[in-house]
């Protein structure tokens, strides 16, 4: 739905609350060129479209092609970076002799489902709309971009996405009606109030990345992370 550089990596399978769930990564087998382990690196910026109500891969009000000298259709997505990740292995702690080898076992029952998989854990930071244009191959323009908590919930089933630089700036640098463009870190205190040890350095790990994409903003940007960083120390000694 975003740039071209982007890719479907999972699905959300669970939520841990309104702002954290949990993505399933697909496997060999699931899709034709599974992502790799850079794909849904700590730190990676990720987006769920919002299917307003329908299940994924059915087409919606909002997603139909939109009529004659209708307005073009706009597309909503929750916009996430992910913070954890987990591999799932029910077979561990059940380990004994077997019959056959794992190559073996693929050969003579190819419908076996490994159980194996790699979980993530995505944290919400706002909403991002975006005007699909009729021709596919330009970049949709951004309608609106909404930091913080998301009032609509991501449903089971939900695919993840990565997101290019493109995507992450647009995400980042905006302007309100009649205001000119500014870079926004509105998630931040949401972000960093959730009781989890990854968390502030997921923060740090934020502003490390918008350092890159925005080297005009070096100065402020580099404020906020000696900030973070001063609070991440003191809290480590307590």
């Amino acid at each position: 739905m975003f740039g071209r550089n982007c890719m479907i990596i999972g699905k959300i399978v669970a939520s841990e609350s309104h702002i954290s769930y949990v993505g399933q990564i697909f496997g060999p087998g699931e899709v034709e060129a599974p992502p790799a382990s850079c794909d849904y690196a700590f730190g990676r910026f990720v987006c769920c479209p919002i299917h307003h109500g329908n299940p994924p891969g059915t087409v919606s009000s909002a997603d139909a092609a939109p009529a004659p000298g209708s307005p073009e259709r706009v597309s909503t997505s929750v916009i996430g970076v992910i913070y954890d990740t987990r591999l799932l292995n029910p077979a561990f702690g059940t380990l004994g002799p077997r019959l056959s080898t794992e190559a073996q076992t693929t050969l003579f029952t190819p419908d076996y489902v490994a159980e194996t998989t790699v979980l993530v854990s995505v944290i919400t930071l706002g909403i991002m709309e975006l005007c699909l244009e009729p021709n596919p191959v330009s970049r949709p323009d951004v309608v609106s971009i909404t930091q913080g908590i998301p009032a609509p919930a991501l449903g089971l089933g939900s695919l993840l996405e990565t997101m290019s630089d493109e995507d992450v700036r647009a995400f980042h640098y905006f302007g309100q009606p009649g205001e000119a463009p500014r870079l926004h870190l509105e998630y931040l205190p949401h972000v960093i109030a959730q009781r989890h040890s990854l968390l502030g350095l997921l923060a740090l790990n934020i502003i490390d990345q918008l350092e890159r994409l925005f080297a005009d903003q070096a100065t402020i940007l580099s404020i906020i992370k000696r900030n973070f960083a001063w609070r991440l120390k003191i809290e480590s000694t307590r």
